[in-house]
Formats: C-alpha cells, structure tokens, sequence
C-alpha cells in the first residue's frame, strides 16, 4: 500500500506544481484504502506546513469519497472552487486562508453548515467571502474570526466601516467570537445582530468598547480579553468601558494588563461576574460597581511576592477606611490564585470581604486550581 509520507517526497511535483500522472494514481490508491479500511469516518482534519498540488490532490479525492457523511472540516488545504456544498450533512467547518489571493465564498458553503471558524494568515475584507452584493448565512450558529497576528490599537476611535457591498446576514447566530482581529475587518451591524447572545473578544480595549457599545440587548454572555496595545501611544480609547444596553447578563473580564476605568465603572447589567483583579484594581469599588451580581469571581493573577504584599497592604486600609457592610446583593464569592501560593496570612485578610458583603454565604479559595478551606 503507498504511504502518505510519498506525497512529500519531491519527485511528485514538477518545479511548477504539476503533479506526474503516476502520482495522480497513486493518491487515488491510498484515497480509496484509507475510505475502506476506515469507512464511517465522519471528521475530515487535513493541514500542512506545505499544503501542494499532491496534498491537495488527496483532500479533494477524500471528500469525494466522503463527502455524503461528513459533518465536520477542518482544513487549510482548497481553493475557492471547493465545492463544500456538496457535502449534505455538513455541520462545521474550520477554514484557514493563508495567500492573499485565496477566499472562499458563500455559495459554495453548505446551507446545512451551523459553525463556522475562519481563519486568516493575512489580509482579510468580506468581499473575499461574499461572491455577490449580499449573502444569507441562514443556519450558522455560532461564528468564529481569528487572525494569527494580533493587532494593535488604533491611535484614534474607531470608526464602524460603512458598507454599500457587500451584506453579510446571519440571521440565526446566537453564539460571535472574535479574536486579534481589527474593527476596520469587521462588518458590526451585519454581525451585532439580534439573536445574538454570546460575544466573545480578544484583543486591544479601544475595539472592545467599540463592540460593547454595539453589542444587542440579546446578550447574554460576555467573554472579554484585553491586550496592552502596542505600537501606540497611550489614549482615552485605551481606558475600558461598558456602555451597551446588554441587561441580566454574564460578564467575563480578562484584563491584567488593560486600565479600567474606575471612576466611571458601574455595569449594573452584570449578574454574574468573573474578573481578573491586579493590585491596581480596587476591590471595593468593583463590588460596589456591580450592584446587581449575585454571584462574584475574582482570579489575582500576581506575579511576585511585591505584588502579593501591596495587595494585602491594600485590604488592611479598606479595613480602616471602609465602613461596611457595602449594598451589595452577592450571595456566592470565589477567589482564585492561579500562579504563586499565596500566604495564609493573605487569604485569612480576603476573608474580611465577607463582612462587607451582607448576603454572601459561600466563599470558595482557589489555589492551583485546588479549593483550600478559609
């Protein structure tokens, strides 16, 4: 039986590209054994650090043989006359676009499809997907943008990009994730869109309040990493904000690295809260922020010893200075110490929140990952 490990070997291709007809044949051998020997396959996973003409030749002649049971692709191995569309029982599909000059378009993803994860080595606008003036992404679910890069900050606001051509529609996606990739690549009213209900982002803070503040009153969960914006200078866009008319939702906050503004932080919209605290950040004014959070989790991801110490030299004077208990409506508090095992000494001064917070009855302590008794 030929091996896989022969379409690597050179001699396959001419300098072009051209695969030698005896090549063809022999792909279309191991295509047709590897569909016996293993004929419910259903998941079809091919990518390569050098996707060629004979790799490309084998996919192709695997999804032929395939394709009327597939419900899953993940590939960066096509081209945009790929005929997905061809594949009945397709549900998800990851596609990587690594040349400038590949796309994809809409009329060749199944109608069938309800996740679907892009993603781009390059450059990337929504006419390289859309093949007309609009397209209907009628079943997708749940959809994912990343690109391999991340993307700095821009020095100024950001402006949502203006679109005669084309319309991108989902209009049943509950579920948008977007990670390191600009706004200016991103057509917000077509995808910040009622149904949705899951926003997930990661990257600079001035895109993040950018999509917040577009954000539909349908979400339901909001999953935030910030990133330091580099190559810029320091700007009013680089503080975070939520300004949206999300309510009675969940709120996930990665930002160790990002400023928060918290003269001016108030998200009564948050139930459930999961924060990720540095030393900067001040413990009773986030509380008192949140007057709706029922439930309140907060990661302190320190990185040494100093930091630990100004932290714990920050709790004694909210001691003394603070009258309590707050108005606050948490029930359940969990604290999380992910990396350095903090002294007991820390922990046992944490545990003062408790009488600042009127209605709490469980506080969960965290460290590694291992629950320890307070």
């Amino acid at each position: 039986m030929a091996g896989i490990e022969d379409l690597d070997n050179s001699d396959t291709e001419s300098e072009d590209g051209y695969v030698m007809p005896e090549t063809r044949d022999t792909i279309r051998d191991v295509a047709s054994k590897l569909t016996h020997i293993l004929p419910n396959v259903d998941k079809l996973h091919i990518e390569s650090s050098y996707p060629g003409p004979a790799l490309l030749i084998l996919y192709y002649e695997l999804f032929r043989k395939l394709k009327h049971q597939l419900f899953s692709i993940n590939t960066d191995v096509h081209n945009a006359s790929h005929p997905f569309s061809t594949a009945p029982q397709l549900k998800h599909m990851c596609i990587t676009l690594e040349d400038e000059d590949t796309d994809i378009h809409s009329c060749i993803i199944p109608p069938s499809l309800t996740k679907l994860n892009l993603y781009f080595e390059n450059e990337f606008e929504w006419d390289a997907v859309v093949a007309y003036n609009w397209a209907a992404f009628s079943n997708i679910t749940y959809l994912k943008i990343q690109f391999s890069n991340q993307v700095s900050s821009p020095s100024t606001k950001p402006k949502l990009p203006v679109y005669k051509k084309p319309r991108v529609l989902f209009p049943c996606l509950t579920r948008l994730a977007i990670h390191h990739a600009p706004l200016t690549l991103v057509n917000c009213h077509d995808l910040l869109q009622s149904p949705l209900q899951v926003l997930e982002y990661t990257g600079p803070v001035s895109i993040a309040n950018h999509l917040i503040a577009h954000a539909p009153s349908s979400i339901k969960v909001l999953r935030i990493e910030l990133e330091e914006a580099h190559k810029h200078r320091s700007t009013n866009n680089d503080t975070f904000r939520i300004e949206s008319n999300i309510s009675n939702a969940y709120l996930d906050l990665r930002a160790q690295k990002a400023k928060i503004d918290m003269a001016h932080m108030y998200w009564p919209q948050f139930t459930h809260v999961r924060l990720d605290i540095n030393r900067k950040h001040n413990i009773g004014a986030t509380v008192q922020a949140l007057p709706n959070a029922v439930y309140l989790y907060l990661v302190f991801a320190l990185d040494d010893k100093s930091e630990y110490k100004k932290l714990k030299h920050a709790l004694k004077k909210m001691k003394r200075e603070c009258e309590g208990p707050w108005a606050s409506k948490v029930q359940k508090l969990t604290l999380e110490f992910p990396s350095r095992k903090p002294q007991s000494s820390l922990i046992r001064s944490l545990s003062v929140l408790k009488q600042y917070l009127p209605l709490v009855n469980t506080i969960d302590v965290y460290v590694h990952k291992k629950l320890i008794l307070v």
